[in-house]
């Protein structure tokens, strides 16, 4: 027995370090943790199998591993693609495109109008930065249930919450609200099962979690009072008072202001927290045969994320902001208002950033009318309003914010806030599992996921109401002999699994933003300075992933 259990660490083992594209962001809030729940549209709370269900979906399963189980899987995701494109929109107090400060710049066309978005899959990790193979997220369990013991235990590697995009081309539009983003945790999870009575039984899951978030924007700001200082600037060319100008405001003012629609720099971080805890509590009750019930409370988790940033100052941004230290007159009214008098083309330190991975619960049901066929059914509800604000502290005053503040922001000069407004979202899935035969199973699964977006804070995250359709198979092999010699042994057993599942999900998604609709994407407002790129246009987006998604397990 224990050169049995000594070869499933090494196997953990060989598995993290050699398998490629390892630690890989999954795909959002839960769609590639097991392949059998996949495939069942993550309708497994009252009938899920093997260790890493359990570990997952609900620690008491546990209890239904008998002997030494493992399973390993791979989570690929081909395609996740964000298709949208930008209209500049009428105004409806004037019946013409809204440009700021009255069309003053480029014919009051914005530059943007007519252009397509589109995003592919991507990840950011410590040290590899992004890989080159996409999105990727292997899973990994392995549990022991001694005969007629009522504990049962095991252990489970996967990343239960994660997203990653970038837009390759570097005239998409998107560049301006994250060229490259993407969020991930990474969890080690112990887990234990008892037995409370025949067909009773209770668990918990205990995650030792690592976080990952990175972001890659550049930056611009069609806003009146923006627009204000470029117009000013172009009025006041060659408006030279001998010695008076060199006093009070030099020409041109703003030194020539800020053209709303060009890059006025970009910001970029990486943060990380190596130790972050949550954890799963769940029970599974299956008083007959033919039915079953199970539900998990999964516990909030708080990241809290440090790292470095870099932000970078266009030419004309660095004219408009050293134009406030250029006069006596210009110093005196930054001192007044608290302005920056001086930027640097780049400036890099430290950062830190809270992220609040949401509380979940999760209850089904199982009913088997017949000995070959299952159907499930889950609730879902998720604590999304937990997370109010994304707050990134810098470790030194920042000159786009201590500007800011002139349009009314009051986050302070160090710390970026942009208002989430998520809400808590309730939605049902479904799954049917059928056995035509003794060794092939196969699974249909269907999910209706409300976005945790508001409307009106729509931007950061760009993701509607979702889809999934999914479908699997399960195959069942023949047992071979488990005994084995070394370590050439070991891989020859890794190669002969006892069960093998394929599964396939398909996800879309829409969604149109109107004119003036979001604080945080298009608002026309000139006080909604933090954050609103696209102000005046309107945005149509569809998302569309594949997921393809594979599993082996062992019983020892």
């Amino acid at each position: 027995m224990k050169q049995k259990q000594y070869g499933f660490i090494l196997f953990l083992w060989i598995f993290l370090l050699f398998l490629p594209g390892a630690g890989d962001a999954a795909l959002f809030e839960q769609l590639a943790i097991e392949t059998r729940s996949a495939s069942l549209g993550n309708a497994v709370t009252a009938d899920p199998q093997g260790p890493m269900a359990a570990v997952h979906y609900n620690p008491a399963a546990l209890d239904r591993v008998r002997g030494i189980e493992a399973t390993a899987g791979l989570f690929y995701i081909p395609v996740l693609n964000v298709k949208g494109k930008f209209t500049q929109a009428i105004d409806p107090a004037t019946g013409d495109y809204w440009a700021p400060f009255g069309g003053w710049f480029n014919n009051g066309r914005d530059p943007e109008d007519g252009h397509e978005s589109s995003t592919s899959g991507s990840a950011e990790l410590p040290f590899l930065g992004a890989p080159p193979i996409g999105l990727a997220a292997p899973n990994l369990a392995i549990a022991y249930h001694k005969a007629n013991s009522p504990f049962a235990f095991g252990v489970g590697v996967y990343a239960p919450f994660g997203a990653g995009m970038v837009h390759d081309d570097d005239n998409d539009p998107y560049r301006f609200l994250g060229k490259r983003m993407s969020i991930l945790r990474l969890v080690t999870a112990p887990t234990i099962s008892y037995r409370v009575a025949k067909s009773l039984s209770v668990g918990a899951s205990f995650g030792l979690g690592m976080s990952y978030m990175g972001f890659d924007t550049k930056m611009r700001a069609p806003n009146d009072l923006v627009a204000l200082t470029g117009a000013l600037g172009e009025a006041t060319v060659g408006l030279e008072i001998p010695i008076l100008s060199e006093l009070t405001l030099p020409p041109p003012w703003f030194g020539g202001g800020l053209n709303p629609y060009e890059e006025m720099g970009g910001v970029k971080f990486f943060a990380e927290d190596n130790l972050n805890t949550s954890y799963n509590i769940g029970f599974l009750w299956e008083p007959y045969e033919w039915v079953s019930f199970g539900g998990v409370y999964q516990s909030e988790c708080k990241a809290d994320m440090k790292g470095e940033y870099t932000f970078s100052y266009s030419d004309r941004m660095r004219r408009t902001i050293n134009w406030l230290g250029s006069s006596p007159t210009t110093i005196i009214i930054a001192a007044m208002l608290d302005l920056p008098t001086y930027a640097p083309a780049e400036v890099k330190g430290n950062m830190s950033i809270e992220v609040i991975y949401p509380a979940r619960a999760q209850f089904g049901i199982k009913l088997k009318p017949h000995p070959r066929i299952k159907l499930l059914a889950d609730a879902h509800w998720a604590q999304w309003s937990a997370w109010k604000a994304m707050e990134i502290g810098f470790d030194r005053d920042n000159e786009l914010l201590r500007l800011a503040k002139l349009m009314g922001y009051q986050g302070g000069d160090r710390k970026l806030i942009m208002e989430n407004h998520f809400s808590d979202t309730w939605h049902f899935s479904y799954g049917l599992e059928l056995q035509p035969l003794d060794f092939l199973t196969i699974r249909l699964g269907y999910e209706d996921r409300p976005t945790s977006v508001s409307p009106n804070y729509f931007g950061p995250v760009p993701l509607g109401d979702m889809k999934l359709y999914s479908a699997g198979i399960g195959l069942a092999m023949k047992h071979p002999d488990r005994n084995f010699h070394g370590l050439m042994g070991l891989a020859h057993q890794i190669l002969q699994a006892d069960r093998i599942d394929l599964g396939f999900t398909y996800m879309t998604s829409k969604v149109k933003v109107g004119y003036n609709q979001s604080k945080l994407f298009n608002s026309v407002n000139f006080t909604d300075v933090i954050y609103n790129p696209f102000a005046g246009l309107e945005y149509e987006s569809e998302t569309t992933a594949y997921i393809i998604a594979f599993n082996m397990t062992w019983f020892f």
